[in-house]
């Protein structure tokens, strides 16, 4: 602001007279325009953890890979008995000295007990329960909203909560 006078100095005598006294403002920059609010919120993933050892201890079962493992090698030994069993099957019905009246329904009564055996196992409720770790995390919520008020932060307030 700027104030302009045309009286160069204010004498006693000229008291009473008084001139006009022009004052120049410079137009204001207003900025009207509506900035809205940030909003941030990060989430975290559960953690959760589980430790089987007391349950397998407990059990008598194995870890995990050696469980895989077990399997895979049972997988191995049935196809290669199965295997055995077809080239058996084979020799026998190309062999003409063999006159077997119903050779393939012997070989299909043999195929199906060999593949029908079943395994029982009956288990009971383990003494130890398994552990499980759970860890939640609550969002991280930040709220930027810029405003009159200058903060810190170069003219944005935060709040984290």
């Amino acid at each position: 602001m700027r104030v302009e006078s045309s009286q160069t100095s204010l004498w006693p005598r000229r008291m009473n007279q008084v001139e006009a006294i022009r004052t120049v403002v410079s137009p204001a920059e207003v900025d009207a325009r509506h900035i809205p609010a940030e909003l941030i919120i990060r989430n975290h993933p559960a953690e959760i953890d589980t430790d089987w050892t007391r349950v397998r201890e407990e059990r008598g079962l194995k870890s995990p890979y050696s469980l895989l493992r077990e399997l895979v090698d049972k997988a191995q030994s049935e196809l290669a008995e199965n295997m055995t069993v077809k080239a058996r099957q084979g020799d026998e019905t190309a062999d003409l000295r063999n006159r077997e009246p119903n050779i393939f329904g012997r070989h299909a009564f043999e195929n199906y007990m060999r593949r029908s055996r079943v395994e029982v196992v009956l288990d009971a409720v383990p003494r130890f329960g398994v552990e499980i770790d759970v860890r939640v995390h609550p969002p991280e919520i930040e709220v930027r909203t810029p405003g009159l008020f200058k903060g810190s932060d170069g003219g944005e307030q935060t709040r984290r909560g």
